[in-house]
């Protein structure tokens, strides 16, 4: 009796298991030409494991899976079309902005993955290329779409309507980051600081030794620019200095500096035209998200959606 009840238990479970198999193979949703099945849904619910959703859970929120699964098509459809690819040089560079950005290196980010059931190719070829993908794509879109000249007028008025100070200075920056604390890069750019102005260091030394920018190479010069260029506590720092001083460490969000402010002058405000492209750019950086969450919405709306379950 207990055999046969064994093999009732192991006869069920096995036909249980082979439903499920059937099921989430099956088809769920098509967008335009492309199907999707149940298990792509598991997929888009859970990544790291999708073989822990439940079907129920499919169900239960269908509606909501929908709308995230025909997001995905139409995306994945106009990349295609597009003609968009991402290179393993951008997703490498894309990687190790995700590092600076959350001041952690590659091993223990490759931790932080392992607790959530993520391998670092899984997260770099399905998750990193697919942000990278829908990045590019985004603005492919929206540099095609049109303008606001009103909105452009707007912006003009509001950061060219007065005569711009004009600064040519020298920086040092140190950046905390996976080989140095906060502390340690304020202790360091402190030294650095006392070592210029006791003349052990000259500026262009100290920038070429120490300095982790780009500007380094140059003796940290960082050209002439508008004070509209830089964040905002760099310009403030600039404004209240007098030609040919040396400022005392400070820090913006990208790490501290050390600045010499070489010449400060005031300069009539540029004519609309001239700076046409850059207000362009500004009007893109801040639409981006509504302009391209309306070609979304438009596509859905043309899109041939059959919901299969």
């Amino acid at each position: 009796m207990k055999l046969f009840k064994v093999l009732t238990i192991s006869l069920l479970l096995f036909s249980t298991l082979f439903a499920e198999e059937k099921l989430i193979n099956k088809m769920a949703l098509r967008v335009n030409a492309d199907v999707y099945t149940f298990y792509d849904l598991k997929k888009l619910l859970m990544p790291e494991d999708p073989e822990a959703v439940p079907v129920q859970a499919l169900t239960d929120r269908k509606e909501k899976l929908v709308e995230m699964m025909t997001e995905v098509a139409i995306k994945k459809q106009a990349a295609a079309e597009e003609k968009i690819e991402v290179t393993e040089e951008e997703i490498e560079r894309g990687l190790e902005n995700v590092l600076q950005q959350n001041r952690i290196d590659l091993a223990q980010f490759e931790k932080e993955l392992a607790k959530n059931g993520l391998t670092l190719e899984k997260y770099k070829n399905e998750i990193l290329r697919t942000q990278l993908e829908t990045l590019k794509l985004q603005r492919q879109v929206i540099m095609t779409m049109d303008v606001d000249e009103t909105a452009l007028h707007e912006i003009y008025e509001a950061q060219f309507s007065e005569p711009e100070t004009y600064f040519t200075a020298a920086h040092i920056i140190l950046m905390p980051g996976e080989k140095a604390t906060e502390e340690e890069v304020k202790t360091a750019i402190d030294l650095i600081h006392k070592k210029i102005q006791s003349g052990e260091l000259s500026f262009e030394e100290a920038a070429r030794t120490y300095s982790q920018d780009g500007s380094s190479k140059d003796g940290g010069s960082l050209g002439t620019f508008s004070s509209k260029q830089m964040v905002p506590e760099f310009s403030e720092k600039l404004a209240g200095m007098r030609e040919g001083e040396l400022s005392s460490p400070f820090k913006t969000r990208y790490g501290w500096h050390i600045v010499r402010l070489d010449k400060s002058e005031k300069r009539a405000p540029q004519t609309f035209n001239e700076v046409y492209d850059y207000l362009r750019s500004i009007y893109y950086q801040k639409n981006a998200d509504k302009m391209f969450k309306s070609w979304l919405q438009k596509k859905k709306s043309e899109a041939k959606i059959e919901v299969l379950f």
